[in-house]
């Protein structure tokens, strides 16, 4: 009887350091990283602000709100963690820049929330101003793990190359 006391705390003891081991911190750094995917951090302010500083704009931009974010762009606040948005102060032309770090799971909401924007602007400038709709054409959307960046300018390309 004491022997299959013991063989049932020595398997019972093996169960539980293979229960243990299987949960604890994978160290990825034998592998060259292939398997692992680490998020790295993206200040959207300061690509927002570099997007301002670097593309030239027929138009002065200023800056919105949350509450002019969500009744202009159709982005609840609670979809994102930060985000720095820029729009023609005039509105004489489609030009904008918004850059979100979205709460999880949010950033394909947001997305959604900067085509239909992107769709009504289009839909505006076709007849209001026809000579601007290629900026609307070329506009740029990237989305980046929690990150989105949004921007309507006249050089799409130097857009890309400040987002990544």
């Amino acid at each position: 009887m004491n022997f299959k006391k013991t063989l049932c705390i020595i398997l019972a003891a093996m169960a539980m350091t293979c229960v243990c081991a299987s949960c604890g911190d994978k160290d990825t750094s034998d592998n060259g990283g292939d398997t692992a995917q680490t998020q790295t951090a993206v200040d959207v302010t300061a690509t927002a602000d570099k997007l301002k500083s670097e593309i030239a704009f027929e138009d002065d931009l200023v800056e919105f709100d949350s509450g002019k974010i969500e009744k202009i762009l159709g982005v609840a606040p609670d979809a994102y963690k930060t985000a720095k948005v820029y729009v023609s102060s005039t509105g004489a032309t489609p030009e904008e820049i918004a850059c979100f770090e979205a709460n999880p799971k949010m950033a394909d909401v947001i997305k959604a929330s900067l085509d239909t924007r992107l769709t009504n602007q289009k839909n505006t400038f076709t007849d209001y101003k026809p000579e601007q709709a290629p900026k609307l054409d070329n506009a740029v959307i990237v989305v980046k793990d929690n990150y989105v960046f949004y921007c309507v300018s006249g050089d799409s390309d130097k857009a890309k190359e400040i987002i990544g």
